[in-house]
C-alpha cells in the first residue's frame, strides 16, 4: 500500500472490494465465535464478485459521501501476517490469496488486509465458530451475510469464470533453510558496526623470511585486514532473504519476473549472494580476489540480481514458466539498514499471460543498535 492509493481509498465507498473497520478484530486469545467474524469478512471477499483487489481498513470509520475517518488503532493491535495465514488456510479448500500490513497515517496505525482475486469458491472444511462447512459465503453490497450464503447454481458460476487465461500467482517470504512461506512481513535485529577507515588499516605484515628469498614466494595477502573489516560490517550488518512464487491457478504462468522497490534506501543495504563478503584469508593464493562477484552466465529460476539508484533500490527475480500449482524459491540475498525502520517493498510480478501486474506489499521491521570496533579489536578477530 502506498499514501496514494490508502488516500483515494477514503473516498470510496464501502462495497465489494472495501470495507471500514473503526477497531481491530478480535484474534489473539479471541473465543472461535469471535475469531469467525475475521474469517467471515475474509471468506466474503475472496467469493466477491469483482475485478479488482479487495481491501479492510482496520482504523478507519466510514463516512457516508465524504472521505473515511481516521481514527487508528494500537501499534500492540496489529495482526501478525504470518499467524493470520496459517489461521484462515488450515480451515479453508484451498489457499487464501490474501495478506495484512501495518500502514501509518497521520501519524496513526491502519492495519490492512488485502485479498486479491482469486480462484472461487472457497469454503470452509469444518464448521468453525458461526460459520458452516461447505457454506460459501458471498460479500454484496457493504457486508457478507453468513444467513446468505451462495446458492449451487452461482456457485457453480463461480467454477466457470475462475477458468480464466490469466496467471495467478502468489508471493511470500520464505524461509532460508526449509524454504516454508511465512508471509509478507519480516523483523530482525541487527548491527551497525563502525570500522576503522581503510586508509587506517594497515597492510597484514609479511612473515620474516631468508634474505636470499624471493618476493615470489611471500604468499602473505596484505589486504586481509581490511578485508576481515568489510566482512564483519557486512555480517553484522544484513540478514538473508528469501522469496517464494507459487501459480495457485489453473493454467501456466509465463516467464514470471518479480521486482521489488525501496524508495529512500540511503540507509539500506542490499547485496546479491554472490557479492557477500566471505571470511578472509591471510594466505592471498587461498581465495583468488578477482573471482568474487563473478556469476554464470547460465541463469536458474530464482536468481536475484540487485540494482542500486541515487533514489531507489531494485531487487530483480526471474522465475521462468510456473506450471499450475508449483512453488520455486528465489536464492538468497541479504539486506541491511543502518537505522532502525520500517522497509517498506513495493512488489510487482510479470508473467507474459499476466494482463495486469499484480502489486503487493512487504514490509521488513530493523531495529538496529550503532557500535564501532578499534584496530586492536579487529585484530583479535583474525
Amino acid at each position: 500500500m502506498n499514501k496514494d492509493r490508502f488516500e483515494k481509498l477514503l473516498y470510496e465507498e464501502e462495497g465489494n472490494t472495501l470495507d471500514f473497520k473503526k477497531e481491530q478484530y478480535l484474534f489473539s486469545k479471541a473465543t472461535e465465535i469471535e475469531k469467525s467474524e475475521l474469517l467471515k469478512d475474509i471468506l466474503g471477499f475472496a467469493n466477491a464478485w469483482r475485478r479488482a483487489t479487495a481491501y479492510i481498513l482496520i482504523g478507519v470509520e466510514d463516512v457516508q459521501g465524504g472521505r473515511g475517518k481516521i481514527i487508528g488503532i494500537s501499534p500492540n493491535d496489529h495482526l501478525h501476517d504470518h499467524a493470520l495465514q496459517q489461521f484462515v488456510n488450515n480451515l479453508t479448500n484451498q489457499p487464501v490469496r490474501f495478506h495484512y500490513e501495518a500502514f501509518s497515517a497521520e501519524g496513526k496505525q491502519i492495519g490492512i488486509i488485502c485479498i486479491e482475486e482469486q480462484i472461487r469458491p472457497i469454503y470452509l472444511k469444518r464448521d468453525y465458530g458461526k460459520l458452516k462447512k461447505n457454506e460459501v459465503y458471498v460479500r454484496r453490497g457493504s457486508s457478507t451475510d453468513p444467513t446468505k450464503p451462495a446458492l449451487p447454481d452461482e456457485i457453480a458460476t463461480m467454477r466457470l469464470g475462475s477458468s480464466q487465461e490469466d496467471a495467478l500467482l502468489f508471493i511470500q517470504f520464505c524461509h532460508v533453510e526449509t524454504e516454508k512461506p511465512i508471509g509478507s512481513s519480516l523483523a530482525w535485529e541487527s548491527e551497525y558496526c563502525k570500522m576503522p577507515s581503510k586508509f587506517s588499516i594497515p597492510d597484514l605484515p609479511s612473515p620474516r623470511r631468508e634474505i636470499w628469498q624471493s618476493d615470489i614466494y611471500d604468499q602473505t595477502n596484505r589486504d586481509f585486514y581490511r578485508e576481515l573489516a568489510d566482512y564483519e560490517y557486512t555480517r553484522r550488518l544484513c540478514q538473508p532473504v528469501r522469496l517464494v512464487v507459487e501459480n495457485t491457478g489453473k493454467v501456466a504462468a509465463k516467464n514470471v519476473r518479480i521486482e521489488m522497490t525501496a524508495s529512500n534506501q540511503s540507509e539500506i543495504t542490499a547485496l546479491e549472494k554472490s557479492n557477500l563478503p566471505s571470511r578472509p584469508s591471510r594466505d592471498r593464493f587461498a581465495k583468488l580476489a578477482f573471482l568474487r562477484g563473478i556469476r554464470s552466465i547460465h541463469r536458474d529460476p530464482g536468481d536475484v540480481r540487485i540494482e542500486n539508484t541515487s533514489e531507489t533500490l531494485i531487487i530483480k527475480a526471474d522465475f521462468g514458466d510456473l506450471q499450475p500449482a508449483r512453488r520455486v524459491c528465489s536464492e538468497t540475498f541479504y539486506i541491511g539498514s543502518r537505522i532502525s525502520q520500517e522497509i517498506v517493498l513495493s512488489v510487482f510480478a510479470y508473467a507474459d499471460n499476466l494482463t495486469i501486474p499484480k502489486e503487493f506489499t512487504f514490509n521488513i521491521s530493523v531495529s538496529s543498535k550503532m557500535t564501532s570496533m578499534t584496530f586492536e579489536q579487529l585484530k583479535l578477530m583474525g
